[in-house]
């Protein structure tokens, strides 16, 4: 499989000819970006950018990487040929700034979700890094992993049944710390920003489908108008639904479950990238030939069934192998922008993502509310 050959792209000891990020915006998700490219054969952190110079100095010692800049200084990475590509680890309100001075200066972009502050700066986000040659990647973890590129078959094999009977259920919640994300300035919104995006775009991925409509859509509000919890049905063209709920006023198990007319799975965890994903479940049978053996469709793993018949379905299990989130998404912008190719996660996913953000937002029952954030 194509995510397994990225591994394989450059012997362990090749180290002068790795693809070089600026890491720009030195918080917690960035940490993680980092220590996901120590023992990356594709990938290094060339250089770091932060709002403090001495901040950035020592990171830059920690990480190994040669340049260390403050934001002012941003535009002189144009002249660094060790540095590929950025990776923007900073609030949603920045994005858009940033994405277009990386572009000016002829580098990639990683960027982290969601991807703007609106659909707008967005689509202005795309149109900058495609006049400029460059790529630009959202870094949704989950697509990247082999647990929900195996999934993503088995939904494409028939699986599970008809696309018109799959139904989805996503949440993600935990008690919000204070930070850039209770201010609407620069968050951009509630907990659909940052993690209700989750189950959204990984029901995206998996149905390889756009949402055309919104229903049920309710919401609980903070004293400034900004949503803390949030639930909603996104309808898709197949049929398929997906009712997701985000919240920052309680913890909600972090899982995504998918039913359908032949089968039905469990990920637990489904989003989070400190344990390894997990799924279970069961699916329509493998087909047998005369000798008994297993065929497995596309490399998909897949048990050997109980009894075969039709009115029986395979268990299936895939827990995935511990191995950095972040790496993956690297290596994936790394080898595609070598292979001249588009990534897993380019702009145009993460704009899909804010159009549909905005029709959850201005949904019949939540529109009056959100008019001020959105018009």
């Amino acid at each position: 499989m194509r995510w397994l050959n990225r591994f394989r792209s450059q012997p362990p000891n090749s180290t002068d000819n790795r693809f070089g990020f600026a890491v720009v915006g030195l918080g917690h998700i960035a940490t993680q970006f980092m220590e996901g490219l120590r023992d990356s054969p594709v990938c290094r952190v060339s250089a770091v950018v932060s709002g403090n110079m001495e901040k950035a100095q020592r990171i830059a010692r920690k990480n190994r990487a040669k340049h260390a800049f403050i934001y002012a200084d941003f535009d002189h990475l144009a002249t660094k040929n060790d540095v590929d590509a950025v990776y923007l680890a900073l609030p949603v309100s920045m994005h858009r700034e940033f994405t277009l001075r990386a572009a000016a200066a002829g580098k990639h972009v990683l960027c982290e979700k969601p991807m703007a502050s609106t659909a707008y700066e967005a689509q202005e986000m795309v149109e900058a890094c495609r006049a400029a040659g460059v790529r630009l990647s959202i870094a949704y973890r989950c697509p990247h992993t082999p647990i929900y590129q195996n999934l993503r078959q088995l939904i494409e094999n028939g699986r599970f049944g008809e696309k018109s009977s799959l139904r989805f259920k996503g949440q993600f919640g935990f008690h919000l710390k204070p930070g850039w994300r209770d201010r609407p300035n620069l968050a951009g919104g509630g907990s659909l920003f940052d993690i209700g995006i989750y189950p959204l775009n990984t029901a995206r991925f998996l149905l390889g489908e756009d949402p055309i409509a919104v229903e049920n859509a309710q919401a609980t509000l903070d004293e400034h108008g900004m949503e803390r919890e949030i639930r909603w049905t996104s309808v898709f063209p197949s049929g398929a639904r997906a009712d997701c709920i985000s919240s920052y006023q309680k913890d909600l198990p972090d899982t995504l479950s998918l039913s359908g007319e032949a089968g039905s799975v469990m990920v637990d965890p489904a989003f989070g990238y400190k344990k390894p994903l997990y799924f279970q479940g069961e699916i329509s049978p493998v087909q047998v030939d005369s000798g008994g053996d297993l065929h497995a469709k596309n490399g998909v793993f897949a048990s050997i069934p109980h009894e075969i018949g039709a009115e029986k379905r395979t268990p299936i299990a895939e827990r995935e192998t511990p191995f950095s989130h972040f790496r993956l998404e690297a290596e994936e912008l790394a080898n595609a922008v070598r292979e001249g190719r588009d990534t897993i996660t380019p702009g145009e996913d993460g704009l899909a993502d804010m159009v549909a953000i905005e029709a959850i937002y201005k949904a019949k029952d939540l529109q009056s509310r959100f008019l001020r954030f959105f018009s």
